[in-house]
C-alpha cells in the first residue's frame, strides 16, 4: 500500500483507509471568500487574486466575510516542514495573525503621525518602562495614542501593559 497522495486520483486498486496531516494557519478575510476558494496570501493577509496556496476552509456551511477568521488549509505537499509547527515560504516564522495584522494597524497609524513604526513602538516601550513621553518638538502637537493602540501593542510584543500605562505618550515641546 502506497501513502495518500491528496489532489491526486487514486490509482491503485488496492487502496485502503487511511489518516492524513493537513497543514492549516488561521487568517483574517479582507473581503468576502467561499469554502473551498482557493486563495493566496500578500503580506500574511488572504487574496483570492494572489497566487493560490490553499483553500478556504471547505466545511464551512457559508461564506465568510470580511474580517472574520478562518483557517486556511495549504496545499498538500507545500509545506517544507511538518511537526504540528510547520513552515511554508509564504508564512513568517513565529508570527500569528494576530500580530500580522496589529503590525499593519501600528504601522499605519504611525505614518498618521509622521513617525516611523520603529520611533513610535520604541516610544511606547519607553512610556511604559519608565512613564517618559514621546516629543518629537511640535511634531505630535495635537495628536494622541488611541486606545485601541495598546492591545495591538501587546499583540505585537506579546506583553502585557498594566491599565495605568494604556495613555497617550504624546508630548509636544510646549
Amino acid at each position: 500500500m502506497t501513502h495518500p497522495i491528496i489532489g491526486s486520483l487514486i490509482t491503485e486498486r488496492d487502496a485502503q483507509r487511511d489518516a492524513i496531516h493537513l497543514a492549516i494557519a488561521p487568517v483574517i478575510a479582507q473581503e468576502r471568500l467561499a469554502p473551498g476558494q482557493r486563495v493566496g496570501l500578500v503580506n500574511g493577509i488572504p487574496d483570492a487574486a494572489a497566487h493560490p496556496i490553499g483553500i478556504v476552509d471547505p466545511f464551512l456551511n457559508g461564506p465568510v466575510f470580511k474580517g472574520e477568521g478562518f483557517w486556511l488549509f495549504l496545499y498538500p505537499g507545500s509545506i517544507t516542514s511538518l511537526r504540528h509547527d510547520w513552515a511554508h515560504p509564504s508564512f513568517p516564522v513565529k508570527e500569528s495573525v494576530r500580530q500580522v495584522g496589529s503590525e499593519k494597524w501600528v504601522r499605519e497609524f504611525a505614518e498618521t503621525v509622521g513617525l516611523s513604526y520603529e520611533r513610535l513602538m520604541d516610544g511606547a516601550k519607553t512610556f511604559v518602562e519608565s512613564g517618559d513621553y514621546l516629543c518629537e518638538g511640535g511634531l505630535l502637537e495635537g495628536e494622541s495614542v488611541p486606545e485601541e493602540f495598546w492591545s495591538h501593542y501587546e499583540n505585537i510584543t506579546g506583553t502585557v501593559v498594566p491599565e495605568n500605562s494604556k495613555d497617550n505618550f504624546f508630548t509636544c515641546r510646549c
